[in-house]
């Protein structure tokens, strides 16, 4: 690189660590404990397994692999299923720009833990904390987002509906590093890419949500 181009080629180098079998044992064919990824590819999705070689693996620190674990973030991305599902029911297509306006205390509250996520995984990712990052999407998704919000929300659906479908969207971006096939397919499902066109190419999102009231 620096002979051809007189620069270096790559200014960080990130060291993926030893991956191992669920009780922490380096793998091997003696041992009998080796996992064939491309079969977990084939049973649970490629964005499963991505997923489940980050979350919950501290920099630097073995990365402890088994099926339940995978299976796991399988069952994740079905919930993200959902929740688009659940969200594309009564879609607007519409171009929110990060700016909504608020008149519901629940509405406020996950505008403000989308905002703190945001920020959160933005901050992570700079620092190539992937899996703090990884970590805080599966719990504002999952247990925030759909667990909390769409619960309470359900019985004044259309009134929430731009705030469903901006955290919807913006959640979608977050995650994408992590399960860029599935986030893609939402994304198309859903009509963004018809709007915005392929969710790869579309900005990072803003790290503020402006209320306009």
């Amino acid at each position: 690189g620096i002979y051809l181009k007189n620069d270096v080629p790559f200014r960080d180098v990130y060291l993926w660590s030893m991956v191992a079998d669920k009780n922490g044992l380096k793998m091997s064919k003696s041992k009998g404990n080796v996992v064939d990824p491309m079969e977990l590819v084939e049973k649970y999705g490629a964005d499963a397994l991505r997923m489940s070689l980050m979350f919950g693996v501290a920099s630097g620190s073995k990365i402890i692999f088994s099926e339940d674990k995978v299976r796991g973030m399988r069952n994740f991305a079905n919930k993200v299923w959902n929740i688009a599902r659940f969200v594309a029911q009564d879609r607007k297509i519409q171009d929110t720009n990060n700016k909504i306006q608020i008149n519901n205390d629940d509405d406020r509250w996950i505008l403000e833990e989308l905002e703190k996520t945001t920020k959160t995984v933005t901050r992570a990712l700079e620092r190539y904390r992937f899996n703090t990052a990884s970590e805080y999407l599966y719990e504002f998704i999952w247990h925030k987002f759909a667990d909390v919000y769409i619960e309470k929300i359900k019985s004044r659906k259309a009134d929430a509906q731009p705030t469903l479908e901006l955290v919807l969207e913006q959640s979608l971006k977050l995650l994408h590093p992590f399960m860029p096939f599935v986030t893609e397919a939402i994304w198309e499902e859903i009509g963004m890419t018809k709007q915005q066109g392929l969710l790869i190419r579309s900005a990072w999102p803003l790290q503020e949500v402006k209320n306009t009231k």
